[in-house]
């Protein structure tokens, strides 16, 4: 189990922003803002964004995305040293948001990848690799729900797994199982193209995360690294990286730090 501290503990990011060579930052914002906050954050959204987020039927799903994606164009600005209007951001043909490689002057090379989940999100940023990340608010569920849920979309020996656990540790190992292989679908970026059942991800307590198996590309768990995260009390996430992970920053999104909308 992770003893990491809660995200409100995480240490602000410092000035200057480098990624070192297999180094990972990921950042965590609550999405409870004041309406005036929220409304400044949606400045440095395009028409497209805009549009987007006017198509949620509720409220809160319509603000949360707004500020969560508010928050990654100011968190990947800094890295790029431009302001957050002028990134330019796309999708690829399976829905996943990266930066658009033109103009060609954008240097360092980042990928990056975003998960939001009641109040809070989750951002990972590293350079030049395939990355996922997956947070999840950990939901009461009937046991039956959560067995069902696992015989449909876990891969048999989870399922199996699962179900030899204690009572009081399936919930948990569940949502760890969940996130693992969310980041890890989310990583390779190929959408409900990559079945969950396709692939076996570690789960029970006392396991680091880790990708076991996979059906579809036997190699996989020499390629990819999983990590288990604890951001706070009742949520947990988990992060993909393709290769080694040899470093990991965690950095408290500051909502009070300095204007960073100043042309």
């Amino acid at each position: 189990m992770s003893t990491m501290l809660p995200w409100y503990y995480w240490p602000c990011a410092p000035a200057q922003l480098s990624l070192a060579q297999g180094e990972v930052h990921i950042w965590c914002a609550s999405l409870a803002l004041p309406t005036a906050r929220m409304a400044e954050l949606a400045t440095v959204l395009t028409p497209a964004e805009q549009e987007h987020a006017a198509r949620f039927r509720s409220a809160q799903a319509r603000q949360q995305f707004m500020v969560a994606r508010a928050i990654l164009r100011l968190i990947l600005s800094r890295y790029l040293g431009l302001l957050p209007q002028q990134l330019r951001l796309r999708t690829n043909p399976w829905g996943k948001p990266e930066l658009d490689p033109e103009p060609a002057r954008l240097q360092p090379r980042l990928t990056f990848n975003l998960s939001h989940s009641e109040a809070l999100a989750l951002y990972a940023v590293t350079g030049g690799r395939a990355i996922g990340i997956d947070l999840e608010y950990l939901r009461p569920l009937p046991e039956a729900e959560l067995e069902q849920l696992a015989a449909r979309y876990f891969a048999p020996a989870e399922y199996r797994t699962l179900l030899s656990l204690a009572d009081e540790e399936k919930l948990p190992a569940f949502f760890r199982c969940w996130t693992s292989k969310e980041a890890y679908v989310k990583a390779r970026g190929q959408g409900l193209a990559l079945p969950l059942d396709a692939f076996e991800v570690s789960l029970t307590p006392a396991s680091p995360a880790r990708l076991l198996a996979s059906t579809e590309e036997p190699d996989a768990p020499q390629r990819w690294s999983l990590l288990a995260i604890e951001p706070a009390p009742a949520y947990t996430a988990a992060l993909a990286v393709e290769g080694h992970i040899e470093h990991v920053a965690y950095f408290r999104w500051n909502d009070q730090e300095p204007s960073l909308f100043a042309t």
